[in-house]
């Protein structure tokens, strides 16, 4: 039987980049990286990243 669940995630991502540098763009990128890789480990298992968006709150910082 064929199964499919959609999960919502909050990942923070940190690290050191120069002021003109798209970081969210960049952040974005190396989840997309990580999960690749960790398919290796369920290749009976599709991952598909169906949404990546920086969250911003008005007023406030994205959260950690």
């Amino acid at each position: 039987m064929r199964k499919t669940i959609q999960l919502l995630l909050t990942v923070g991502v940190e690290g050191e980049d120069e002021p003109t540098h798209d970081f969210p763009r960049r952040a974005i990128a190396a989840v997309r990286d990580a999960l690749k890789v960790g398919r290796s480990r369920h290749p009976d298992l599709t991952i598909t990243v169906l949404k990546a968006v920086e969250e911003r709150e008005e007023g406030l910082p994205p959260r950690p």
